[in-house]
């Protein structure tokens, strides 16, 4: 007899829409049994016309369980007419017509067969996860359905989907049909309100104490959500006190099958289970006897980091639809409890960012490449970034993957094939060229399953840690991807792997991830991204001035070391020929003011050969020269005093005469500097030489000879007063130019002295014989008149050898002593 699972109340809807439509939306709630029960239902449709269905799980451990229950269901194993298959592992065989499969080998069955055609339905379980692989096979699917295969099926399942955005993706007469869930009611107890926040740190220690508490108060088997395997562990140890009958069992991607089994497995009678999950637990997966769930709030996930140009792990709080999930786990079969390690006040998002935006986009694109299309070609419930394409497109180019018009490159080809992300691809082809094929699947194995093997800085050690594991472990998953990656490269196991070429093989994956020491001792190293990097100055590695990085945090602007390999130039240069190019470059020496020339030898932002060069060619030397000017602004020409008349002489003219005159204002002279200047910068090669230019000249020729004359007629460099001295006028301020003068030097002038043709008269500022500030006036006359006889009062006794006149009309100008007056019959 059938299981009363509530999928069963809404079958017969189903099958009546995916009879009249070839696509379908299925929400069910957590514990209806869609997984498991939708499938063999379909079976036996009309419409199936004898092909086969294919089921996508996000999961590798989903799709295994998923299977091997669909397949007990019908009394069989797994490989009859339930088969599964994912990357390195393939239980499938000729009676098969479900095929559970992972995500990425959607897509790799779509390159090869983009019809399906052996395919009838095509099933997105949990697509509320949004992986990218997952949208990426939505994308694919959706366009081959429309081109190709207008009777292709397509259900997309889910307990949280995003219903409004998938209706607006497929159509709006797309059928949705709703399912609600078997779950019994589920009590939430929160941190208390004066405990302190959790984090990542303090996390395991916090889930390890909450679970032995639950473990006393209620009955049943544990299930706890931590982030990853290093948080598991921890968890883990702490729980070591546990009783006999208490089972601990971690569940995670990096476990072997069997381990996994064995958590999924119910507790024996008499005994009582505790599960350390990651999120791998929170959907498609029913454990019998979990009564409690202990969540710890925090997921790990790759991001894209655009500063970084790079993808990172990082741990963050979960969104609301998870936790939702993960506390359904509790009430799969009884009544149940789940312990939420954060705040009642806490605000969770709704849902989870879809990798999609927040992703690395080169494998997508080099798919997208494959399938001969570009992104905008096709339906997304999320478009991806254009910046990140062009991006992800550009690396590819660099790693010779595309060609220019973007398409794809027989090594491109070869790389899909692998199935590794192309940067990975890229090094392991490469790397069996030059000889490393077999440290090259050690290092992949190391950066894309992450083995727990120690926290040293120096790769090399992690690599033979690595490999005598490989050889000691013969069933596990990460011996079967080994044992996968030397049939595709078609080599075979050394007997010992050459640990001195793994910063090549990092050098070949991440180019723009090598490092040069900045200075010897201080472990400061410089990325040839341009990033600032940190090493311990004590770590062994900091004796190198070149790095391969495998793996870095980061820190602010910068970034610490964390995994890493030596790397020398020559490997460099035999990696890298074309990009590794000596460059002649100029730079003002700050301490000479000198251009001097460089050969230099670059790797992006890396300098890792220089040497001096004579003095450089005047021609190659002004950009620089002209650039630092700018920076400094006309005062770093030392303009003489001449010069600097001049140019206040023309800005004083357009102020008054409008466009009749250029604008020589600070900005304008300096943008066009490559006019007035650099044709007198002949030989010039550093700032004193440019200081010696007569700068006079230079802007006389800039001005015009018809303009000079001009100016000097309008304008006039200096004023001859009464005296006969040649007195320089003040062209500072172009609203009100100004005559400095004696004042015994004007006596007898009655005429204000005016220019532009006597339109503006000049602000006069009357001296002492000592130089100092007497008056300013624009009226002569009126000073003479109404303000000299109060000067004269004060003056004569502060200068009785000088002559202040009691008539200041009538008495004649002079330079000189009452004395020399007297002497000379003045």
């Amino acid at each position: 007899m059938k299981p009363l699972l509530p999928i069963y109340g809404v079958l017969p809807e189903l099958k009546r829409a995916l009879k009249a439509h070839n696509r379908v939306i299925l929400q069910a709630d957590p514990g209806a049994g869609k997984s498991t029960i939708v499938p063999l239902e379909l079976l036996d449709e009309p419409w199936l016309a004898g092909k086969k269905i294919l089921m996508l799980e996000p999961r590798r451990l989903a799709a295994r369980a998923v299977a091997t229950r669909m397949a007990e269901t019908l009394n069989e194993k797994a490989g009859q007419r339930v088969g599964y298959r994912m990357r390195g592992e393939s239980c499938t065989g000729p009676r098969t017509s479900i095929e559970v499969v992972t995500e990425g080998m959607l897509v790799r069955l779509m390159q090869e067969d983009p019809a399906l055609e052996a395919v009838g339905l095509l099933i997105f379980d949990e697509f509320h996860e949004r992986s990218l692989s997952a949208d990426l096979g939505l994308a694919l699917a959706l366009q081959s359905q429309e081109l190709l295969r207008e009777d292709l099926r397509i259900l997309i399942m889910s307990a949280t989907l995003q219903s409004e955005e998938l209706l607006h993706l497929l159509g709006p007469e797309t059928p949705l049909v709703r399912s609600e869930g078997r779950s019994h009611e589920v009590s939430l107890h929160y941190l208390d309100a004066t405990a302190p926040l959790v984090t990542p740190e303090t996390l395991p220690r916090l889930t390890a104490d909450t679970v032995k508490k639950a473990l006393r108060k209620y009955k049943g088997s544990l299930l706890t959500f931590l982030p990853g395997a290093g948080e598991i562990h921890r968890c883990a140890r702490a729980l070591e006190s546990l009783p006999d009958a208490v089972e601990v069992c971690p569940l995670y991607g990096g476990l072997s099958p069997e381990q996994q089994r064995q958590a999924l497995r119910p507790a024996a009678e008499g005994r009582r289970k505790v599960i350390l999950a990651t999120n791998i637990a929170e959907t498609s997966l029913t454990i019998d006897g979990i009564r409690i769930v202990v969540d710890g709030g925090y997921r790990r996930e790759v991001f894209y980091d655009t500063t970084l140009g790079m993808e990172r792990m990082r741990t963050r709080p979960i969104a609301a639809d998870s936790a939702r999930q993960r506390a359904g786990r509790a009430g799969r079969t009884a009544p149940g409890v789940c312990y939420r390690l954060w705040h009642r006040h806490r605000t969770l998002p709704p849902r989870s960012t879809p990798e999609i935006l927040q992703a690395d986009l080169t494998p997508l694109c080099l798919e997208l490449a494959r399938w001969g299309a570009e992104a905008e070609e096709l339906a997304w419930i999320d478009s991806p970034s254009p910046e990140r394409l062009a991006e992800a497109n550009a690396l590819l180019r660099r790693l010779e993957m595309l060609d220019e018009e973007g398409r794809i490159t027989p090594l491109g080809e070869r790389a899909l094939k692998l199935g590794e992300h192309p940067r990975i691809a890229h090094m392991l082809l490469r790397a069996v060229e030059l000889g490393f094929g077999y440290e090259g699947i050690l290092l992949t194995l190391l950066l894309t399953e992450r083995p727990s093997l120690g926290k040293g800085t120096d790769l090399r050690e992690t690599l033979e840690a690595l490999d005598t594991l490989l050889r000691r472990e013969r069933s596990s998953l990460l011996r079967r991807r080994y044992e996968s990656l030397l049939r595709l490269l078609d080599i075979e196991a050394k007997e010992a792997p050459d640990l001195e070429a793994t910063g090549t093989l990092c050098a070949l994956a991440y180019p723009e991830r090598v490092a040069a020491r900045r200075e010897e001792g201080a472990g400061e190293y410089l990325s040839a991204a341009g990033r600032g990097l940190r090493l311990d100055p004590g770590d062994p590695l900091a004796r190198h001035p070149l790095l391969g990085l495998a793996e870095s945090s980061t820190v602010g602007k910068s970034g610490r070391i964390l995994r890493a390999a030596p790397l020398s130039l020559e490997e460099l240069k035999t990696l890298y020929p074309e990009t590794l190019k000596w460059e002649e470059e100029l730079r003002l020496d700050e301490a000479s003011g000198r251009i001097e020339a460089w050969e230099r030898l670059r790797f992006g932002r890396l300098v890792l050969e220089e040497k001096r060069l004579p003095k450089p060619e005047s021609e190659k030397a002004a950009p620089l020269l002209l650039q630092e000017i700018r920076r400094q602004g006309i005062l770093a020409l030392a303009p003489s005093p001449k010069a600097r008349r001049l140019i206040e002489r023309v800005r004083c003219a357009g102020e008054q005469l409008g466009e009749a005159f250029p604008d020589w204002s600070e900005e304008a002279l300096l943008d066009n500097l490559e006019e007035w200047l650099l044709p007198w910068m002949e030989g010039v090669t550093s700032l004193d030489e440019l200081k010696a230019l007569d700068l006079n000249a230079a802007l006389k020729g800039y001005l015009g000879w018809e303009r000079f004359q001009e100016l000097e007629k309008l304008l006039p460099e200096f004023w001859t007063l009464p005296t006969g001295t040649r007195a320089p006028v003040d062209y500072s301020e172009p609203k009100a130019p100004a005559l400095e003068a004696r004042l015994q030097e004007l006596l007898g002038e009655t005429q204000t002295p005016r220019i532009l043709e006597g339109s503006l008269p000049l602000t006069l500022r009357l001296l002492s014989p000592a130089g100092r500030p007497l008056a300013v006036t624009r009226d002569l006359v009126n000073f003479w008149q109404a303000i000299y006889p109060e000067v004269r009062k004060e003056m004569r006794g502060r200068y009785p050898k000088h002559y202040w006149p009691e008539d200041p009309l009538s008495a004649r100008p002079t330079q000189k002593s009452k004395k020399a007056m007297d002497r000379q019959g003045l």
